[in-house]
């Protein structure tokens, strides 16, 4: 990288530096309540577990359906059950050792 490029970024840095921080708008949109992002989480969860299972089901029955296409839905389902489920851990842990907190 030129001397110029690394000089120009260093220059535009310092500039935004300098700058106020931007208050939100008024008009913005909530922030969503962490209940339902969890929930719209597990909602994806599950339709990939749903998307994969129908994807076996028209290759079991003969249907138009690569083997490559199942197995690949199949591992992504896998995937995100096993993070939601290190999620809820967690959750679990964290709620645990909140509680066990003395006041």
């Amino acid at each position: 990288m030129s001397d110029f490029r690394i000089e120009q970024a260093l220059a535009e840095m310092r500039a935004i530096g300098g700058q106020p921080v931007q208050q939100p708008e008024q008009d913005a949109p909530p922030v969503e309540e962490f209940s339902d992002l969890l929930r719209q989480a597990v909602e994806q969860v599950n339709d990939q577990q749903v998307d994969a299972k129908g994807m076996t089901n028209a290759f079991m029955n003969g249907e138009d359906v690569q083997l490559t296409d199942v197995m690949m839905s199949l591992q992504k389902a896998d995937v995100s059950f096993e993070a939601m489920k290190e999620v809820r851990n967690q959750l679990l842990e964290a709620y645990q050792e909140i509680a066990n907190m003395q006041v």
